[in-house]
């Protein structure tokens, strides 16, 4: 079984958790180009291209890249040690971006603390959030890759497929960033998901057109290769390594039911990963026309008072975990493993040996959120 990552005092592991620390990656253990002694170039802690603000520091020694450090800016403290409807306030918004992603995880680990079982259909929704969000944020990356190519055609059109997706999910689930949708076993639903047909037939005409572009293609291929087998999202997949919790976390036994097929590339590079999310948003939208969901209610009955549990979903940039002590409705510890804590080791490793030019494709490719770096819970 593959090891995720640091869950605070826990090492994650797809199969379980263990107290300690988790050991090193060997595949993210960065290799000086040359022994040459060069020169540090400072981009950030603001610069233009970058949606968050981050401070990146490139040693180099003329052209080639000899090593990189990230450095978040956005250290926040949020309290969630309080009751379960207050902390679910937010942890919504650590992430606008992942916020459906962040919830699930969170709030399935509280119910199998509390020995909360939600209905079927409030498993299925979640899911159909999850890929909602999986879909618009791959067209996030996507559009970024592009843009930072230059090509401002297929990149205003998917800004307008991102924005089409934003107003069915809005109109389905009351809020395009799906803020106060979940509860403990239970969902807020509003009407059938309506116009992905429309939106899958224009994603196929801009998507195809994107990758028959050669010039597109020799700016990605080869740019920044990291091939990690105990890697997570489309970073791993990319790699052709099946490493997805959508096979193995909380809701793989429905996403099975649904005929999930996960997505692979051989690479490991910029565009294996861009193709990876190209194709996801296919197989997602594949899902979403196989499920036909209802307004939900219900109402939660909890077998517990105390007890601790772990949530870990597939946000679209790989596992996310929650691991979460309650007792009395009162959160009482609370550790996240967020997937932009793992693509910021990747992208690091990754980008020794390339050239500066190759700096915003090989960065956005990794779908990197600053806003779940750093979070610290109180």
């Amino acid at each position: 079984m593959r090891m995720i990552g640091q869950l605070g005092e826990f090492c994650l592991y797809s199969d379980r958790i263990e107290k300690g620390i988790c050991p090193e990656r060997e595949t993210l253990k960065k290799e000086n180009y040359r022994s040459i002694q060069g020169f540090t170039f400072a981009y950030g802690p603001s610069a233009g291209g970058l949606l968050e603000s981050v401070g990146i520091d490139l040693d180099t020694f003329g052209e080639y890249i000899s090593d990189v450090k990230v450095i978040p800016y956005k250290i926040r403290k949020v309290r969630v040690k309080s009751i379960i409807d207050n902390s679910i306030l937010y942890v919504e918004r650590i992430n606008g971006s992942f916020s459906a992603s962040h919830t699930i995880s969170f709030i399935t680990a509280i119910e199998e603390g509390l020995g909360i079982e939600p209905p079927y259909e409030v498993k299925i929704g979640r899911i159909v959030e999850m890929e909602l969000e999986r879909i618009r944020n791959h067209l996030i990356v996507m559009q970024r890759v592009v843009e930072a190519a230059g090509f401002s055609v297929p990149s205003f059109q998917l800004l307008y497929l991102i924005e089409k997706v934003n107003r069915v999910i809005a109109k389905s689930f009351g809020h395009r960033y799906f803020y106060g949708v979940n509860g403990l076993g239970s969902l807020r639903f509003y009407e059938e998901i309506k116009s992905l047909e429309e939106i899958k037939k224009e994603y196929k005409e801009i998507y195809r057109g994107i990758i028959d572009n050669r010039i597109f293609i020799d700016r990605l291929q080869s740019n920044g290769v990291i091939v990690d087998k105990e890697g997570i999202g489309p970073v791993a997949r990319s790699a052709s390594f099946k490493n997805d919790a959508r096979n193995d976390g909380n809701y793989a036994e429905i996403y099975k039911e649904l005929g999930f097929s996960t997505v692979t590339y051989d690479e490991g590079d910029a565009f294996g990963r861009f193709i990876v999310r190209g194709e996801e948003v296919e197989e997602s939208l594949r899902i979403l026309s196989s499920i036909n969901l209802h307004s939900v209610e219900y109402e939660s009955k909890k077998r517990n008072n105390e007890g601790e549990g772990i949530g870990r979903v597939e946000s679209p940039s790989g596992d996310l975990a929650y691991y979460v002590k309650v007792n009395e409705n009162i959160i009482k510890e609370v550790y996240l493993f967020a997937p932009s804590s793992y693509n910021i080791l990747a992208f690091s490793s990754s980008m020794v040996k390339n050239i500066f030019t190759d700096f915003p494709f090989n960065w956005e490719s990794f779908g990197i959120w600053l806003s779940e770096v750093g979070v610290i819970f109180e």
